[in-house]
């Protein structure tokens, strides 16, 4: 008899809701730059704001921009302008490479599949390398501006969520359908060696309904799988165990996967971590893992074993996207 237990834990630090990192330089000092976005229904007007705030860039008024699509991008970076409320991403100007920032195409599909805000079912997914600008949200602290910074951009969007019955509009009801709006949800990475990212989710009608919400941007986090040791022998069917861990990261989950009958499991604890973790010292941290449920063993279970193998699972990036394909690959 197989068992498998996964057990979340909350994270308070990543309010939204992989790739070995190489410390990237520091960005260009922060400045008031005033724009006008072109194209209303996509950007809206910019206006100067406050250091720290994004900017906005003026773009030719024979390019129009469009909601993300997966036309939007082919071999590795975007064909087309592409808007999300205050954010557009627009294509390189550089000619065509393998790598950008350090990172090929299926390296910054691992760190955007392992970002923490894309946990879920998404009906689409597209991944490539562009131009980013971004107006009217203030962005996270030590993040540069975004003015045409050349970074990869994840974009997700659509799937399947529970509602309640109540929240659901009625089925045909043309208000609802004139007052939806898609909601996207992107992952910037801007940093070299992918040290630095953001994630902006653009403003929207929530999927259960309800007034618009958005646009936000945050640090983003992603998934990680990290080393544990055993600290206390199997104890009511947990065990407890340490890892190492930045000091600025937060348990995610830990999950067991194993069979009861001879005793043994593999044991996984997964983490999650800013992408620029430079700052943020190593510390030791420690959790339980449940194995099985704590005696009384349930009837027709098999006897608990007298003893218990521990195996150590995969550790580095987690993916938590959960999508058919990630478009947009070279």
């Amino acid at each position: 008899m197989s068992k498998s237990i996964r057990i979340p834990a909350p994270d308070p630090s990543d309010t939204s809701p992989a790739v070995t990192h190489v410390p990237g330089t520091s960005g260009p000092s922060r400045a008031l730059v005033a724009g006008v976005a072109l194209g209303a229904a996509a950007l809206g007007l910019a206006a100067c704001g406050p250091a720290g705030a994004g900017v906005a860039y003026v773009t030719s008024p024979a390019v129009s921009a469009s909601s993300p699509s997966a036309s939007a991008v082919a071999g590795g970076r975007y064909t087309k302008i592409v808007a999300m409320s205050g954010l557009q991403v627009s294509p390189p100007t550089t000619s065509a490479t393998s790598e950008h920032l350090g990172l090929t195409w299926a390296q910054a599909a691992t760190a955007f599949a392992a970002t923490s805000a894309v946990q879920g079912s998404h009906a689409q997914a597209i991944l490539g390398y562009g131009l980013v600008t971004l107006s009217g949200s203030t962005l996270p602290g030590g993040t540069s501006p975004l003015d045409r910074r050349g970074a990869w951009v994840g974009i997700t969007w659509g799937g399947t969520t529970s509602c309640p019955a109540a929240a659901v509009p009625p089925a045909g009801s043309s208000t609802s359908r004139a007052s939806y709006h898609q909601i996207f949800t992107a992952v910037v990475i801007y940093g070299k060696g992918g040290d630095g990212a953001i994630v902006y989710t653009s403003r929207g009608t929530p999927s259960c309904g309800g007034p618009q919400t958005g646009p936000t941007v945050t640090a983003a986090r992603e998934v990680l799988s990290v080393p544990w040791q055993q600290t206390t022998q199997l104890h009511n069917g947990s065990v407890r165990v340490s890892y190492q861990a930045p000091s600025c990261a937060t348990l995610f989950s830990t999950a067991s996967s194993g069979n009861m009958g001879v005793g043994k499991y593999i044991l996984t604890v997964e983490v999650t971590e800013p992408f620029d973790r430079t700052s943020c010292p190593t510390t030791t941290h420690t959790t339980s893992i449940r194995l099985f449920p704590s005696p009384p063993v349930p009837p027709g279970a098999p006897a608990v074993p007298s003893h218990t193998t521990l195996g150590h699972g995969p550790t580095g990036p987690v993916s938590v996207l959960q999508t058919g394909r990630i478009a947009g690959g070279p």
